[in-house]
């Protein structure tokens, strides 16, 4: 018996749709913004008063060498007082949305547009703290530990520099560590030495270490709590070309003690410290000369103040050290 072929097929029906369209969109990929959030302390400042926020400490006294005679007081002790100051620089961003995006694209184009402008505020405020680091780093020998070629940050490193901040009386942060945070690339050499008292050597010696060992690091930005430091990695860290050495790159590990870095927003005025920050979205409906036919449908916007200064300096020490190496993997 002859096969008929069906009448109606798909190549001759006009209206046949020859694209299907998911209405929501694949998720980019994005960074964690920890420099602000996690390695700065926040004194939000007051409106009306002024752009600069001054912050003052003391020197502390050392022990007296002297005793006293009798009957006759010895001379007055002075305060000697050292400030620091934060400047508030404005940031702002915004979108414009037409009728017809907002009206016929296929999915809500606002939210698209709030979470990419949240995300381009929380790297901008996170490349501000962090450019903060490296400055003060620059100007004060004492934060700095600088490894030379072919020298990798292993368990030994993030112990020199808590040794160095212990050993200054630098207090830990709020859960009384200090914060490391670290590229990824940076953490598969802390994790790949593998000598005596080295981070793999300590943990393969307990089930709990052996668990994370297998389970990788992958699970989070939180990666460990090592001698006295938790660890978080990033993929914003600062890199300085040509360190060690000519065609190489330098990757700045930060270990961070409490009030090392002073930050400053305008009070009532949230500074996009992650990916979730809300801007401000609104939706225009009234024309006037700039919008006279309505074509522009809703703004996506955002407009925050920040200013970020190391703590004064009454230690003669910064509160934090930037370990910069290369790293054995790109």
């Amino acid at each position: 018996m002859p096969i008929l072929p069906p009448g109606i097929q798909s190549n001759n029906l006009a209206g046949f749709p020859q694209i299907a369209y998911e209405k929501t969109a694949i998720r980019e990929f994005q960074a964690n913004t920890p420099y602000l959030s996690e390695l700065c302390d926040m004194f939000p400042m007051q409106k009306r008063s002024g752009r600069t926020n001054q912050f003052y400490g003391q020197k502390p006294f050392g022990p007296s060498t002297t005793t006293a005679t009798e009957g006759i007081p010895g001379p007055s002790l002075s305060l000697s007082q050292v400030i620091s100051q934060t400047y508030l620089s404005q940031f702002t961003d915004w979108l414009g949305v037409s009728d017809i995006a907002n009206d016929m694209f296929i999915s809500n184009i606002v939210v698209d547009a709030t979470r990419n402008l949240a995300y381009r505020g929380a790297l901008t405020a996170n490349l501000v703290a962090s450019s903060a680091f490296e400055a003060a780093a620059t100007l004060d020998a004492t934060a700095r530990i600088d490894l030379g070629d072919s020298e990798f940050v292993s368990g030994y490193t993030l112990r020199r520099a808590e040794t160095s901040l212990v050993n200054n009386n630098v207090p830990g942060r709020s859960d009384g560590q200090y914060t490391c945070v670290m590229s990824a690339l940076t953490s598969y050499d802390l994790f790949s030495d593998n000598s005596a008292g080295g981070v793999t050597d300590v943990l393969k010696r307990t089930p709990q270490g052996v668990t994370e060992l297998k389970d990788g690091i992958v699970r989070s930005f939180s990666i460990l709590e090592w001698s006295g430091v938790r660890i978080l990695r990033t993929s914003t860290v600062p890199v300085t070309a040509g360190y060690p050495s000519a065609g190489k790159n330098g990757y700045s590990t930060l270990v961070v003690g409490r009030e090392a870095m002073l930050a400053s927003q305008l009070s009532g005025v949230n500074v996009p410290k992650d990916p979730n920050f809300a801007v401000r979205v609104t939706y225009l409906d009234t024309p006037d000369l700039s919008n006279p036919t309505l074509q522009t449908a809703a703004l996506v916007s955002m407009n925050w103040f920040l200013g970020v200064a190391p703590r004064p300096n009454t230690q003669g020490t910064s509160a934090f050290r930037r370990v910069r190496a290369e790293a054995s993997i790109v």
